[in-house]
């Protein structure tokens, strides 16, 4: 009986948007909207519940809970199923569970919503599965509640072709169904190697079944950076989820969505780890992330990214003691460059300076493009006078400019900067606003020659 229920909760998260699922069965079987059809809840399965939550379910079985019929309002009734908006009352069950996460869309789901899908069997309900926190934020539709349906009406099946609850076990028909032909992989580990793994595990993974239930040690896959959560599955297997990488036979690598749960396999205690591959979705959030964090003309870093980064930098020198100066430079007079030349080849020495600019720069270093015609250089443990550096950048900028401008327009930039000492610590806003005035000092002529002792 654990088992079905276990494997309904599991499919249903990994299958759906919902994002926690909680199976129970009763005893006796329920007639639907009768106050005075009382039940007891004789078992649960869950999956997505946070620890503190799981806590909450397993005390209040231990306790002991009796559902009545009247819980299952015909007037809330979808389908075989029943949802329960904001303000709809859900009778006789004390709410144990909210949702995590509130929502914005007042036609979509509320944190506050129910949806029920029963096992029914010949009319009366034996049990059902409960869930909420929708991904998508999405109210329940024919298509969502299709599959849940056609899995509480496997899970019925099940329950009552046992011949009693206990004799339930993971080789019946529903984890049959569940783990042969679901969409994630399945594998059970007992006593620290695999002892089942279905057809879609093998198939994510690129081994056959055979060959991941004779790998050694079982977590292997695993990537190296991500085998403490296999580990963590094996020492408190009562749940666990997260976004690991894996490394499948033929050596690429993947990003799985990995869950973790305690079951019983054959009569003793094992743990079930189920995933899906995750990978596409995983690089395209990357891509979107490094393209929100790029200037898209320059390909150089932009501001965002210097905000996000520079604190790290500085706790690094700090932590460390060593010097780092923050630099910026500005392209001169880029207006009359623009009205003069026109925009597109105002882009054109704007990426060519980028990239002389990265050219002359160690791996070390790092540069955003900081505003129109502003950039800002962040040199890590540089604190000595910048003249070499200067010079070199000039000079290059000044060939690159003959040979590629033809009119007489003056492609100059202005330098300024400001150096991070453990003597004189300052924040990364007083290092910008001296590095500013460096830069207007020298644009108005009033610098001295290219050494630190003008700061």
């Amino acid at each position: 009986m654990q088992n079905v229920l276990q494997n309904v909760a599991l499919s249903i998260v990994g299958r759906t948007t919902f994002q926690r699922a909680i199976a129970s069965c009763y005893d006796p079987p329920l007639a639907p909207g009768a106050a005075s059809s009382l039940s007891a809840v004789v078992a649960v399965a869950t999956s997505g519940l946070a620890r503190e939550m799981q806590r909450v379910v397993d005390a209040q079985l231990v306790r002991g809970s009796a559902i009545r019929g009247d819980r299952y309002d015909p007037a809330c009734r979808i389908g075989r199923s029943y949802y329960y908006p904001k303000g709809a009352r859900l009778r006789g069950v004390t709410e144990l569970i909210r949702s995590r996460r509130g929502y914005l869309s007042a036609t979509g789901w509320n944190q506050e919503d129910l949806l029920l899908t029963p096992f029914w069997n010949d009319g009366e309900i034996i049990g059902q599965v409960s869930v909420d926190d929708p991904s998508d934020g999405c109210r329940p539709s024919a298509e969502s509640l299709t599959f849940l349906e056609e899995v509480a009406a496997v899970a019925a099946l099940s329950l009552r072709d046992a011949s009693s609850l206990e004799k339930l076990t993971e080789t019946h028909h529903l984890f049959q169904f569940l783990a042969e032909s679901g969409v994630t992989g399945v594998i059970v580990v007992q006593d620290n190697r695999i002892v089942y793994a279905n057809e879609m595990a093998a198939e994510i993974l690129g081994f056959g079944q055979a060959e991941l239930e004779e790998l050694a040690p079982w977590w292997g896959f695993f990537h190296p950076d991500d085998r403490p959560f296999a580990w963590h599955c094996a020492r408190d297997p009562h749940y666990a989820k997260r976004i690991v990488r894996a490394i499948r036979k033929d050596g690429r690598e993947i990003w799985l969505s990995a869950y973790g749960h305690a079951m019983q396999y054959r009569g003793r205690e094992a743990v079930a780890c189920q995933f899906y591959d995750v990978t596409e979705r995983v690089e395209t959030e990357h891509q979107l992330k490094e393209r929100a964090l790029r200037d898209p003309l320059t390909g150089l870093r932009n501001r965002a990214y210097f905000d996000d980064t520079i604190h790290i930098e500085l706790a690094r020198s700090q932590r460390y003691k060593r010097p780092f100066t923050l630099m910026m430079a500005d392209l001169r007079d880029f207006k009359r460059i623009n009205d003069t030349l026109g925009h597109q080849e105002g882009d054109r020495i704007l990426c060519a300076l980028a990239r002389i600019f990265r050219e002359q720069l160690r791996d070390s270093d790092w540069i955003v493009r900081f505003g129109g015609d502003e950039f800002l250089f962040v040199l890590p443990e540089t604190g000595d006078p910048l003249s070499s550096l200067v010079d070199r950048i000039r000079a290059c900028i000044a060939k690159w400019r003959a040979e590629n401008v033809a009119a007489a327009v003056e492609v100059g930039v202005d330098f300024g900067w400001s150096m991070w000492s453990p003597d004189v610590p300052r924040t990364v806003s007083q290092l910008l606003e001296e590095a500013d005035a460096h830069m207007y000092e020298r644009k108005r002529g009033k610098a001295g020659s290219l050494d630190a002792s003008n700061l």
